[in-house]
């Protein structure tokens, strides 16, 4: 939640980025190639004496090189014998093997922008710094209520015509990936009292991501309950398969995703939907999606946009081959998928080489 500056430069001095010698070019100019080992110089310590014409230090790795030296010469490239090293090449530039203090970033120079996420690149660039505390941003309070009268805990005894909750723990390790942890989960029947005093509990929430109860049937009384307790729909349904029924809307404090109840559609829907979402409130950049061969045709039956699940496939060429599933109830289908890919609304088919656009899970 701040911009992080940079406190002197980095290098913070002429490092050295080999082990080698440590010349003044001018010497090597002049066709010099034997030269006396005045001081060693290892990395953490500084020279102690300084070099004239025909002298050289042995430096290692990360050391600081010394004013009146400018090149270093790799170590591969010499022949050392007691306190005098010969150089067997007459290849070398002034400034070889050096990083220059400053050339990463100078003082006061910006190093990460406020709204990056840290990964460990940007933890490393923090502990560079110096840097052990900053200031971020507060998390969502989030809720998941997942309904509906033949699903259960998996804590439960099933019987035949019943179903165990996935939608919950699908949710949960997707928020994982930024943090987020879970504050409250239910998992409520289709009974309309019920749904209306668990979600009325949690409604306070960020975010709350119900699913299941979105649809046209009888018992899908979701959208009837949001709007009894008084959430402004934004928008029902979406040309998306899997996914159609989607619901979401905003309550006086945050806001509410309403989800298909089919596994597959919840997967889909937060990756197209909740995620981005997420992003935005973060500050964080879209992301971007690949654009890959698809490996082999592929149809669909409906004219809108469908998201389907696939592999990559990495031959000659990097390309995308589609998973075999059994509709947008099938979980065990897609686990050896790698992401989701899209085929437009307007391509009905798509032909073997056709250029499509891929998310990793």
């Amino acid at each position: 939640a701040e911009d992080i500056i940079a406190d002197r430069d980095y290098p913070p001095f002429n490092r050295a980025a080999m082990d080698g010698y440590a010349i003044r070019h001018e010497d090597f100019l002049k066709g010099k190639r034997e030269y006396i080992i005045v001081e060693e110089i290892y990395a953490g310590a500084v020279a102690s004496k300084k070099i004239t014409e025909g002298e050289c230090y042995k430096i290692m790795t990360g050391a600081s090189t010394p004013i009146d030296s400018d090149s270093i010469l790799r170590i591969e490239d010499t022949e050392q014998k007691d306190n005098k090293v010969y150089f067997k090449t007459d290849l070398l530039k002034k400034g070889q093997n050096i990083a220059k203090k400053g050339e990463d970033k100078k003082e006061g120079e910006l190093v990460l922008l406020k709204n990056s996420t840290l990964r460990p690149l940007e933890l490393a660039a923090l502990a560079v710094l110096g840097i052990s505390t900053i200031s971020v941003y507060r998390l969502p309070i989030v809720s998941i209520i997942s309904t509906g009268d033949e699903v259960i805990s998996i804590h439960q005894k099933i019987l035949p015509h019943q179903i165990r909750d996935s939608n919950s723990y699908t949710i949960e390790a997707f928020l994982k990936t930024y943090h987020i942890s879970i504050t409250n989960k239910k998992l409520v029947p289709d009974n309309k009292e019920k749904l209306m005093q668990s979600i009325s509990e949690l409604i306070g929430s960020d975010i709350l991501i119900l699913s299941g109860g979105v649809s046209m049937g009888d018992a899908d009384y979701i959208p009837e309950v949001l709007n009894s307790l008084g959430v402004e729909k934004i928008f029902h349904k979406v040309a998306i398969k899997p996914g159609k029924p989607l619901w979401f809307g905003k309550s006086e404090k945050g806001v509410v995703f309403a989800l298909p109840g089919n596994p597959m559609s919840v997967q889909i829907t937060y990756k197209i939907f909740i995620e981005p979402f997420l992003r935005k409130c973060f500050g964080l950049p879209e992301l971007l999606s690949l654009k890959l061969p698809i490996t082999k045709d592929r149809k669909k039956k409906v004219n809108f946009d469908e998201y389907f699940p696939c592999i990559i496939e990495t031959k000659i060429t990097s390309g995308i081959s589609p998973v075999s599933f059994n509709g947008s109830g099938d979980v065990t289908s897609i686990i050896s998928s790698h992401g989701i890919a899209l085929q437009e609304s307007k391509k009905e088919e798509l032909n073997a080489g056709d250029i499509v656009s891929f998310y990793f899970w």
